[in-house]
């Protein structure tokens, strides 16, 4: 297994450490000097690497275009509460400072105020920058101007507001250093590099898992032309070789080709356009192609089927692909829109809880699973309507339901930076927690 790391020089360092508490992992170091410049590295790990691991939310940022673009698997070490405090409380011990002291940039002020909160420290006073935006990917590329956030250390600094600088941008402590102002850069807990590191080689071992399923693709002539059928089958047994597969003598109409999940993952979607075009030219005729993905030959036969099933819902004027995965959940047309079905759902306690809130079951699975991406933090209903895409009223409506019944708990008030009335905060009871262990 490899894995490339995406960081600054001081990141690399820190987290290489770690490295040999993993001796059957390659990692594979690519150092940037600004941020931005992981945009082109990317490219080089994702081709050199089963895997990349970037030192933050920023250079993932930069990054995110060429790994949506390229199905680059990537994630990023998070910058959690445990960093905020353990920094705030080295800086303080070491400098003798206080927090009204201390000019402080992060990504999210919430971190820095959940954990003054939940230290019951009051300040009336602190000088913060924040960039939140940095976790909005979808949207079109911000620069993070380092110039910016070093003059806001620096004036502070200089007119005698704060002693010392502490930030989450190497790139700023190292300007800082240079001018020679009083600076520390965040700590990076031994914890987080470790879980990061480990979460990434469980996600490699997932992928590698996933892609040596069994693959079946169910091609069948729409036309129903009889007369075509061996010419089919000749065309489908050289477009084998190119998937490492056997296409089964036995079915004719539709045809079954035999593959494995990372042979068909292996190809861009625009060769299966291709793959497809050549079919309907040299045919004349649309098909219906449906794959199934299973951990057996039986399950990867029965989701192909149900795939090619599915494709009559779709079918208009062109050739129609579906897919069913070992969950059994739906997805396609392929190649045209992102659009994804439950098939079964056949967790018994979100069933349960569904019907003692008058819930559906896919609207408590999506929450939970929101909850859990965001490690169980507060949360508030404009977030959840933000990650659920759905109004506020609904949001506000699937937490008052989930309160009610005894899975949330309101735990405080966080105040928007700069305007608007609080927002009530909401952390997940254990009960909800841990609805879907078995």
């Amino acid at each position: 297994m490899k894995i490339g790391v995406i960081g600054s020089k001081y990141f690399l360092e820190s987290i290489s450490i770690h490295f040999p508490m993993f001796p059957e992992v390659q990692f594979i170091s690519f150092q940037y000097d600004m941020p931005e410049e992981s945009s082109l590295l990317i490219e080089n790990a994702g081709k050199q690497t089963d895997l990349v691991l970037f030192s933050g939310s920023i250079p993932f940022y930069y990054g995110y275009e060429k790994v949506k673009r390229n199905l680059i698997e990537a994630i990023y070490v998070p910058f959690d509460e445990l960093t905020v405090a353990l920094s705030l409380l080295s800086i303080s011990h070491r400098e003798q400072v206080t927090i009204n002291e201390i000019s402080i940039d992060l990504p999210d002020r919430k971190r820095l105020m959940n954990v003054l909160e939940e230290s019951e420290i009051v300040e009336e006073f602190f000088c913060v920058k924040d960039y939140p935006w940095i976790y909005k990917r979808e949207e079109s590329t911000q620069t993070l101007n380092i110039a910016e956030f070093v003059q806001f250390h620096s004036n502070l600094h200089k007119e005698g507001k704060t002693h010392i600088a502490l930030t989450s941008i190497h790139a700023v402590y190292q300007e800082l250093q240079r001018l020679s102002i009083p600076s520390r850069f965040m700590v990076q807990p031994k914890h987080t590099l470790v879980d990061s590191l480990t979460r990434a080689i469980s996600l490699l071992k997932l992928k590698k898992t996933e892609e040596s399923q069994i693959a079946v693709i169910s091609i069948q002539n729409h036309q129903q032309n009889s007369n075509e059928s061996e010419r089919l089958l000749n065309f489908l047994q050289k477009l084998s070789k190119r998937l490492q597969a056997r296409v089964s003598l036995e079915y004719c109409n539709p045809n079954l080709i035999y593959t494995t999940r990372g042979a068909l993952q292996a190809f861009e979607s625009g060769i299966y356009d291709k793959i497809i075009g050549q079919m309907e030219q040299e045919f004349q005729s649309l098909f219906q192609i449906g794959i199934g993905y299973g951990y057996t030959i039986q399950d990867a036969e029965k989701h192909s089927a149900q795939a090619l099933f599915f494709t009559n819902k779709f079918l208009r004027n062109k050739t129609v692909v579906c897919l069913v995965d070992e969950d059994q959940k739906l997805k396609g047309p392929l190649f045209e829109w992102n659009y994804q079905v439950e098939l079964k759902n056949e967790d018994e306690a979100i069933q349960k809880l569904a019907g003692e809130l008058k819930m559906s079951a896919k609207n408590i699975k999506l929450i939970h699973q929101f909850i859990s991406i965001n490690h169980f933090r507060a949360f508030s209903a404009a977030e959840l309507e933000e990650y659920m895409s759905c109004t506020r009223r609904s949001a506000e409506r699937f937490v008052k339901r989930l309160t009610e019944g005894g899975c949330l708990s309101k735990v405080g008030e966080e105040h928007p930076y700069g305007q608007g009335r609080p927002r009530n905060l909401y952390v997940p009871e254990e009960k909800f927690k841990k609805l879907t262990e078995n």
